[in-house]
């Protein structure tokens, strides 16, 4: 048996499911954290599925949900006087669009109810490549452009590269961008074009005094061959660890602000 019930495709072309397809669907939703914990939601949509399965010509009522699912007296049933069925359906449509927005993001077949609607409507998902959704960001080792200071650059290139990866694992911005850092003794120059592997370099060079720190860095979009972000960072202190720390926080603050300002929308 096909279900018809589907938004057609980009191209106009109707993409039908097949029963064994709507039922991992169903069961994908049962077991997710929305509907595991919600015995009447599941039973709600369970029935909706079943329904369209089993007879997806027949027309589907309030008053015949209310006697299947939730169990009213036929012979007292009155859908004007009990509302159970317009209430709970409502808060399926609410839960349904509450998964696919979290958990249920990459799902490959979507189920929503349209208002004033008791059918479910269904329509496969089409996903962003990954290498769109999930800019990649390469950290080139930094260079010092003083006498002294080598040890000083390599230990602030390894401080930010921890300080970004956690603060775009665990903040969630909207690019959630992925870190990679290449090691100084294998570096090599990022692949360029719109397919290559890295969409933004990171480059930095650090001068050092005895008591003053200047950190200068820019960020590259290697697609287009444009500076995106570029900024200066000064310290009137001794280099040191204590230095690497104070230096890697503030660039990542200012880093991380560019791309959750809307970086990928320039």
């Amino acid at each position: 048996m096909v279900i018809k019930r589907m938004e057609s495709s980009a191209d106009g072309v109707p993409e039908p499911l097949d029963r064994e397809e709507m039922e991992r669907v169903l069961a994908s939703l049962l077991a997710s954290p929305l509907f595991a914990k919600s015995r009447r939601m599941g039973g709600l949509l369970r029935f909706l599925v079943e329904h369209d399965l089993q007879s997806s010509n027949t027309p589907l009522t309030e008053h015949a949900i209310g006697i299947a699912v939730f169990r009213r007296d036929p012979a007292v049933y009155c859908t004007g006087d009990d509302p159970v069925v317009r209430v709970q359906v409502g808060r399926l449509r609410r839960k349904l669009a509450a998964h696919y927005a979290s958990n249920g993001q990459q799902d490959p077949v979507r189920l929503s109810i349209p208002p004033g609607c008791y059918r479910l409507l269904y329509q496969r998902q089409r996903h962003k490549s990954i290498g769109a959704r999930h800019p990649v960001l390469q950290i080139q080792p930094f260079t010092c452009i003083t006498r002294d200071g080598d040890d000083f650059a390599r230990g602030l290139c390894e401080e930010l590269s921890c300080r970004l990866f956690e603060s775009f694992e665990q903040a969630q911005t909207g690019a959630n961008h992925v870190l990679m850092k290449v090691p100084r003794s294998s570096v090599k120059a990022p692949e360029v074009g719109r397919g290559g592997r890295y969409c933004y370099c990171l480059e930095g060079s650090v001068r050092v005094e005895p008591a003053r720190v200047r950190a200068s860095l820019r960020l590259v979009d290697v697609a287009q061959g444009r500076i995106r972000w570029s900024a200066q960072f000064d310290r009137n202190q001794p280099y040191g660890i204590a230095t690497q720390e104070d230096l890697a926080e503030s660039i990542c603050l200012s880093l991380t602000g560019y791309f959750a300002n809307g970086a990928m929308d320039e």
